[in-house]
């Protein structure tokens, strides 16, 4: 074999280590992410950048997530979930964000937030290690952990046991699980903004 040949040969090999290590990175970073799933019992979505599509014969195995039937960006009465989302956006356990967010996706917080979150149309999930404040407003939102300030869902809010909620919450339906501690001011399926009161 020439000089040449022994170059092919080398980068065949060396594409194809990529190639399987690629595999194994992706995979792993799947694992991950349906462990931080099942760990805090909430919907997981598209965690990781790649949005690694999960098992669906392994899914349909397991036990379905407690709240799936909280509509996500879909229309108030949808038995979508925020597994079903095309986009949704993670900010990470480690994260910690001082500051505004206008979200155009679904949104899933595990970190900190310290600012205003807005996702008028879209899922907002707070993890159970999360703490999001002083004002959110979403289209659907699930607290799992701690959230102070206001807080607004255009449609339904549920609360998970465990969960820590203060301030203000406005919602068109709300579902609390035993477990969760409220403290403030509650209005539930009020009049919207711009709607006459009668």
């Amino acid at each position: 074999m020439d000089l040449g040949e022994w170059l092919l040969l080398g980068s065949l090999s060396c594409c194809l280590l990529l190639l399987v290590d690629g595999y194994r990175r992706a995979r792993r970073r799947r694992e991950h992410a349906l462990s931080m799933a099942r760990s805090s019992s909430l919907p997981a979505s598209h965690i990781d950048s790649e949005r690694a599509e999960p098992d669906r014969t392994q899914a349909a195995a397991e036990d379905s997530p407690p709240y799936s039937s909280v509509p996500s960006s879909a229309p108030a009465g949808s038995s979508s979930s925020i597994e079903d989302d095309e986009a949704a956006t993670l900010i990470g356990a480690s994260i910690n964000v001082t500051g505004d967010i206008d979200c155009a996706e679904s949104i899933r917080v595990e970190g900190r937030l310290d600012g205003l979150l807005v996702a008028d149309e879209h899922h907002v999930v707070v993890g159970a290690q999360a703490e999001v404040g002083p004002q959110l407003r979403a289209g659907t939102l699930h607290i799992a952990g701690r959230v102070s300030g206001e807080q607004h869902a255009k449609g339904a809010a549920v609360i998970a046991p465990g969960a820590r909620v203060q301030g203000t919450l406005k919602a068109q339906r709300l579902k609390c699980d035993e477990g969760a501690c409220l403290s403030g001011s509650f209005n539930v399926g009020g009049h919207r903004e711009g709607d006459p009161q009668r």
